[in-house]
């Protein structure tokens, strides 16, 4: 590291390049195999290479990267199989976390899952798919994982973290509309909201399994 280069510098040049080597990925700008260079990155974001280095780390964590040797890496490769095992487990595993929360979740939880929600639309609306999918992707997830803390199971949210960490547009096996999948997306979360609100475990477990099953492709497909 530069002698010169401040902790908290270096700190927003990190999350500088994570957010924007992420936003390559996720826009298919950066293809799935394509190689990682930390110079090369470095020149193309503009920062240095210890940012770079630190953001490929945190997007390993998450899934998106393989880092490899001689500080090299690719984007990961997902498959269709890979895509659909991880919804399938995670149906069972969020229905599961879903009826749990339906009997112990806090007003303040369901209040700020409203919020999320919220968000996610008005930037839908505004932006249009492509550029709201980074933003959609983050708050995506806060909203699974606030339903998964409130579930109160400490083992089955530490199992849901890592898949909740894969965003859902790494997988390109989707043969409908972005946009028409989008809002259906939006409802599910109304309705499981709905559920939530109800103290519905039965309800609750229903409409996640819906949502998540409803993200795989046609059998013949």
């Amino acid at each position: 590291m530069d002698i010169n280069e401040q902790p908290e510098v270096l700190g927003g040049a990190a999350e500088t390049a994570y957010r924007q080597i992420r936003h390559l990925i996720l826009t298919g700008e950066l293809r799935s195999g394509d190689t990682l260079l930390e110079n090369s990155l470095a020149n193309r974001i503009g920062v240095s290479r210890t940012p770079i280095r630190e953001a490929l780390n945190r997007l390993s964590a998450e899934g998106l990267v393989v880092l490899e040797r001689y500080r090299r890496g690719h984007v990961a490769t997902f498959s269709r199989e890979d895509g659909m095992e991880i919804f399938r487990l995670r149906a069972i595993l969020e229905g599961h976390a879903a009826a749990r929360a339906a009997m112990r979740i806090t007003d303040a939880d369901i209040g700020r899952l409203q919020e999320l929600e919220r968000a996610m639309e008005s930037q839908f609306e505004t932006l249009g798919w492509n550029e709201h999918l980074e933003g959609f992707d983050a708050m995506n997830s806060q909203f699974h994982a606030i339903i998964a803390a409130a579930s109160d199971s400490p083992r089955l949210e530490r199992i849901l973290a890592s898949s909740l960490e894969l965003p859902a547009s790494i997988f390109n096996y989707y043969s409908e509309p972005v946009e028409e999948r989008t809002r259906r997306t939006h409802a599910q979360h109304r309705e499981i909201l709905s559920a939530l609100r109800a103290r519905s475990p039965e309800w609750a477990q229903a409409a996640m399994n819906a949502h998540l099953l409803s993200l795989l492709p046609p059998a013949d497909a």
